[in-house]
């Protein structure tokens, strides 16, 4: 069984490709018959290897040419499972992908893509609660550990380090203790403060003296754990708010494995995996931190009984090497839901062929292969196409992604995306909209989008063209029958786009709060 884990376009490993699909992917790869590939939704071979994968995982991809995948899989018995790893109607405003959310017709989307995939699964029972009205198979996976660096567990400093580590995105989660937690640690003489986190985080602690606190600037998970190997005592604060009653517990996981003691906000998050006073303590408030840090700090024999416990914990219950079979499970029985009975000689050469795939994916450029396990990194193409997005998105310097896409273009001439993604910078848009077509007829996107270019220049007949030929597409998506909708009742044809705005509300798909 070939698996392929799909992520969005990105430059960097987080947390989030290492705890979701790096080691689950490893875990999964150890398991007999399994093989795994990783690679993001812009890699020159991801239409390939997205159709010819037996299971495919979608993990928090918004893409409407998807939903015409995801149909031609299951038609050929080959499931596709989709992944909501964020509370996607919560997004706070630092999160890089708001804008792109704020825009409801692509939160709509990803939940049009959970719903018609066949299955979903999440990371927390809290994201089942919200998204699970979505799919009839919804599983939660939680977050597991690899195992780290080996690292001497035992700390070599006289003082106890007080450590929090995490992304920009927690500023205001850390800001809400930093005051107390300050003036606590500077009223010692036994406690520093050490950070890994962005500069404004850093900032939050100026006014403490520079000889209690060291900072670390984020890093690689690598340099993560080096981090902490130095922590004595972690700290896990957040505040109570929808975006984060949607986060794992990994925090607790990292601070556990690593042998600190996890001291966590109690909240949905830890509830279930801090096991209080034995592997970790929870605090409701600013004073029950302060009064669970003063008990520490009295009794050095339980700080390093709880740290024992909590590392104890994490290594027989929490590692991610001992979970492959529960994913590979879900995975054996949708294919079995599905696909049809083949004889033994046809099983045999479609076997030959998953093999062989696997085989060539691992001989290009950019492929890194551990046994059964194969992630393909960004080439120039890749890195060009995502640049030209950010230049023409984010830094809204058109003639600098114009160049980006022009290489890409030189590099692949025959990948569709190049030309879809470049349109926008394009001194022709609708050229290259068609540009695009030629190449890949079934995307819905430069189908709608070319419609829309059409519509923006008067050409009616046209642009309602384009529109017919998206429902034909995928004839399940609202947004085709909408923007058609848009366009008849300009040219007042009143009546028929009543009709199509009403088969627009009846395939929408809504979240309960109404979004």
């Amino acid at each position: 069984m070939i698996i392929a884990q799909v992520e969005p376009p990105h430059m960097a490993d987080g947390g989030d490709y290492f705890y979701r699909t790096h080691a689950p992917g490893m875990a999964m790869a150890q398991e007999e018959g399994i093989y795994v590939v990783n690679l993001t939704s812009q890699h020159r071979m991801s239409l390939e290897i997205m159709s010819q994968a037996d299971v495919l995982i979608l993990n928090d991809i918004c893409d409407p040419d998807l939903l015409y995948l995801a149909r031609e899989r299951k038609s050929r018995g080959k499931p596709t499972v989709y992944e909501i790893g964020d509370d996607l109607t919560s997004l706070q405003t630092w999160n890089p992908v708001y804008f792109f959310y704020k825009n409801p017709e692509n939160v709509a989307l990803s939940l049009r893509l959970a719903s018609y995939c066949d299955a979903l699964q999440v990371s927390v029972p809290y994201l089942r609660s919200v998204f699970g009205y979505l799919n009839g198979i919804c599983e939660v996976f939680p977050n597991h550990i690899m195992p780290p660096p080996d690292q001497d567990q035992t700390r070599k400093h006289s003082h106890i380090v007080i450590g929090w580590g995490g992304s920009h995105g927690h500023l205001e989660d850390v800001a809400e203790m930093a005051r107390p937690l300050m003036e606590w640690i500077a009223s010692r003489t036994d406690v520093v403060l050490h950070l890994m986190c962005s500069e404004p985080i850093w900032r939050l602690f100026r006014e403490l003296p520079d000889h209690k606190k060291m900072w670390r600037k984020p890093g690689s998970i690598e340099d993560y754990y080096r981090f902490l190997s130095y922590v004595d005592i972690g700290i896990g604060p957040i505040r109570n708010t929808p975006f984060n009653l949607s986060r794992s517990d990994v925090k607790f996981l990292e601070y556990a494995v690593s042998g600190t003691v996890p001291v966590m906000a109690c909240l949905e998050p830890y509830q279930h995996s801090v096991r209080e006073g034995e592997t970790g303590y929870l605090f409701k408030s600013q004073e029950e931190l302060i009064g669970i840090l003063n008990r520490l700090m009295a009794d050095r024999n339980l700080l390093n009984r709880i740290a024992d416990n909590a590392r104890r914990y994490v290594l027989d219950e929490r590692m991610q090497m001992k979970r492959g079979r529960e994913r590979t499970d879900l995975y054996t029985q949708l294919i079995n839901q599905q696909d049809p009975k083949e004889s033994a000689p046809a099983e045999a050469g479609r076997q030959s062929g998953k093999k062989s795939g696997f085989e060539k994916w691992s001989g290009m450029e950019g492929a890194v292969r551990n046994e059964r396990h194969l992630r393909l990194m960004p080439t120039r193409f890749e890195e060009c196409l995502y640049s030209g997005l950010v230049a023409s998105q984010v830094d809204e310097d058109k003639d600098k992604a114009r160049q980006y896409f022009e290489t890409a273009e030189q590099l692949e001439p025959l990948m569709y995306q190049t030309y879809l993604f470049g349109y926008g910078v394009s001194p022709d848009p609708i050229g290259n909209l068609r540009k695009a077509l030629q190449l890949n007829p079934n995307s819905l996107k430069a189908t709608l989008l070319l419609g829309e270019e059409l519509a923006g220049i008067g050409d009616v007949l046209k642009a309602f063209e384009s529109f017919d030929a998206a429902i034909r597409i995928f004839p399940d998506y609202d947004i085709p029958f909408l923007r058609a909708a848009v366009l008849l009742e300009k040219i007042g044809e009143q009546a028929q786009a009543e009709t199509m705005y009403d088969k627009a509300k009846q395939l929408a798909v809504r979240h309960p709060t109404g979004s």
